[in-house]
C-alpha cells in the first residue's frame, strides 16, 4: 500500500508542474537522460508479489519527434519470495507535442529480462517485445517530469518446458525526471503571428492579423456594423445604417421594404405599400379589389365579387344550383337535388324502388322485389309454390342439409314481405295407409314451419297442415307421378 501511495504522490507532484515555463523544442541529435522510480505488476507465474525498483534511460532523437531509447531497470518483489527483475530495453519512441508544456509519447521495441524468480540461484534470461505509452511535462528548458506505462511480453519464459509453451507478461508504471542536453532549436513561427508552428492550428495567417491562442485569425467587422465579417451577409454597409443579425439593412418604417430599396422612406405605420415602399391604392369597400380597378365601388360587405369588383352569382345552400334558379333554397348540405335545386327521391334500401313508392322499406340487400318494393314470394298471378329440394328421408321428419338451404332463401323472402301470410302444406303419394300418410305429412309441414320461424318469420303469419295423399298433382300410377306428389307447398292465405 505504501508503494502505491508513493507512486500516487509522484503523479500528483508532476501534475502541478503543468504551469512551468516551456522548454526549447528538440531537434535531431538532442539527447535525453532519465531516471525513474518503478512499480511492476509481476506475472503470477513468476511471483505472487509485485516489485519496486528504479530505471535509467538514455535517448537520442533521430529526428524532431522520433527518438531511439535504451533503458535498464532493476526491481525486487516486496513479499517473501524476494524475486528480482532486471529488464533491458531498446525501443523507438514517438514524441507528439500536445501543448507548449505537454508531450505525449508512445513507443515499442525489444526487451531482454533477467529474472530470479526464487531469490538465490542465479538470473535467467528471457527475450520478448515491449510497448510503452506515457507523457512528459516540461519544467524548464532542460528538465521535465516523465511518467510511463510499460508492458512486456516474454517469448522464452524461464518456466517453459518441452510440454508447455508459456508466455509471461509484466506491466510496469514508472515516474521520474528527464534531463535534455545537446543540440536544441528555438520554436519556429513561420507566419510571424507569435504562435509556435507546432501549436499553430492556423498556419499561414496573414502578417499583422490579430490571432487567438491557437494562431487563428480573430474575426473582423470591416464595415463597423457590429456583425463580424464571417457572419456578415451584407459587407461594406454604409456607416450608421441599422442592420439585422446578418449585417443587412433593416426596414426602418416597417412597410416590408428594406431601407436600401425603399422609394418612400418613413411611410406611416400600417400603410399598404407597393414593391417600391410607396403607398398602394386602397380598397374602400373591402371586397379585395383595389379602388383603382374596382368597377363596382361600395359593394356591400361580404359580397362575393369577380376580378372587376362586381357581385357574382352565389349558391347559398351549396347544392350546385345558383340562388337565382334555386326552387328549394336552404337545402340541407349533402342532399342530392334536381335541376331546380329540390331534393331528389331516394332509395334508402337500394332495392330499385324509390322511398315514396316503397311499401316495404328496409328490404335486405339482394332480395328480389316487386314494383311496390316488397320481396317476391309468389310469382305474379300465383298463390302457391312447391319448395323444390325440401325433402325428407323415408318415414322421417328431419330436414336434410339441402332442404335447409332452400328454406333459408324462402325465410329471407318472407321476412322482407311482411304482408304475406302462408300455409305450409305437407303432401304424400298414395303408397301406404291414408291415415299414416296424413300424419307424417302434417309432422313434416310442422317441421318446415318451425324452421321458418327460427329464421325470423313471424309465427302468426304461418300455419301448417298435412294433407296426406288427398291433393295429388300427378297420377300415382307411375314412379314419376308419385315423386311429384311427395312435396311441401307454401300457399298464400291472405
Amino acid at each position: 500500500m505504501r508503494s502505491f501511495l508513493r507512486l500516487a504522490t509522484a503523479l500528483a507532484a508532476g501534475a502541478t508542474l503543468a504551469s512551468a515555463p516551456p522548454a526549447l523544442a528538440q531537434s535531431g541529435g538532442t539527447v535525453d537522460l532519465g531516471f525513474s522510480g518503478r512499480y511492476t505488476l509481476v506475472d503470477l507465474d513468476v511471483s505472487q508479489d509485485n516489485a519496486l525498483g528504479f530505471s535509467g534511460r538514455f535517448g537520442i532523437f533521430l529526428s524532431r519527434n522520433l527518438a531511439l531509447e535504451l533503458e535498464m531497470a532493476n526491481s525486487t518483489t516486496t513479499g517473501d519470495t524476494d524475486a528480482k527483475l532486471q529488464p533491458y530495453y531498446v525501443r523507438l519512441a514517438y514524441h507528439k507535442p500536445l501543448s507548449n508544456r505537454w508531450t505525449g509519447i508512445i513507443g515499442a521495441g525489444w526487451v531482454h529480462d533477467r529474472t530470479n524468480p526464487d531469490g538465490p540461484g542465479g538470473l535467467y534470461g528471457d527475450d520478448g517485445v515491449s510497448a510503452m505509452m506515457g507523457f512528459q511535462v516540461k519544467m524548464s528548458e532542460r528538465f521535465a517530469l516523465r511518467i510511463d506505462a510499460i508492458g512486456d511480453i516474454l517469448m522464452s519464459p524461464i518456466f517453459q518446458t518441452p510440454t508447455s509453451d508459456l508466455k509471461t507478461g509484466n506491466i510496469a508504471l514508472q515516474a521520474g525526471m528527464n534531463f535534455r542536453m545537446g543540440q536544441r532549436q528555438a520554436p519556429k513561427d513561420g507566419d510571424g503571428d507569435g504562435i509556435n508552428d507546432a501549436m499553430d492550428a492556423c498556419a499561414g495567417s496573414m502578417a499583422g492579423e490579430n490571432v487567438d491562442s491557437r494562431g487563428c485569425a480573430i474575426p473582423k467587422d470591416s464595415d463597423g456594423d457590429g456583425v463580424m465579417d464571417p457572419s456578415d451577409r451584407c459587407g461594406q454597409t454604409p456607416a450608421g445604417t441599422r442592420v439585422d443579425s446578418n449585417g443587412c439593412p433593416v426596414d426602418s418604417d416597417g412597410d416590408g421594404v428594406l431601407d436600401g430599396v425603399d422609394g418612400c422612406p418613413n411611410t406611416p405605420a400600417g400603410t399598404r405599400v407597393d414593391g417600391r415602399g410607396c403607398t398602394a391604392p386602397g380598397d374602400a369597400d373591402r371586397d379585395g379589389v383595389l379602388d383603382n380597378v374596382d368597377a363596382c365601388a361600395n359593394t356591400p360587405t361580404f359580397t362575393r365579387v369577380d376580378s372587376r369588383g362586381c357581385p357574382v352569382p352565389v349558391d347559398t345552400d351549396g347544392d350546385g344550383v345558383l340562388d337565382s334558379a334555386d326552387g328549394c333554397a336552404n337545402t340541407p348540405a349533402g342532399t342530392r337535388v334536381d335541376g331546380r335545386g329540390c331534393p331528389l327521391p331516394t332509395d334508402s334500401d337500394s332495392d330499385g324502388v324509390m322511398d315514396p313508392n316503397d311499401n316495404c322499406p328496409g328490404t335486405a340487400a339482394g332480395v328480389r322485389v316487386d314494383s311496390r318494393g316488397c320481396a317476391i314470394v309468389f310469382e305474379e298471378g300465383r298463390t302457391s309454390i312447391v319448395l323444390e329440394g325440401v325433402t325428407f328421408a323415408s318415414g322421417s321428419t328431419l330436414l336434410s342439409a339441402g332442404a335447409k338451404v332452400v328454406l333459408d332463401k324462402m325465410a329471407l323472402a318472407l321476412v322482407n314481405a311482411p304482408s304475406v301470410n302462408v300455409e305450409v302444406q305437407g303432401h304424400t303419394d298414395n303408397t301406404g295407409s291414408a291415415l299414416g300418410n296424413t300424419r307424417i305429412s302434417g309432422l313434416r309441414a310442422d317441421a318446415v314451419r318451425a324452421y321458418l320461424i327460427e329464421k325470423g318469420v313471424a309465427a302468426p303469419r304461418l300455419t301448417s297442415r298435412g294433407y296426406g295423399p288427398d291433393a295429388p298433382i300427378a297420377p300415382n300410377t307411375t314412379a314419376s307421378g308419385r315423386a311429384q306428389n311427395r312435396r311441401v307447398e307454401l300457399k298464400r292465405t291472405n
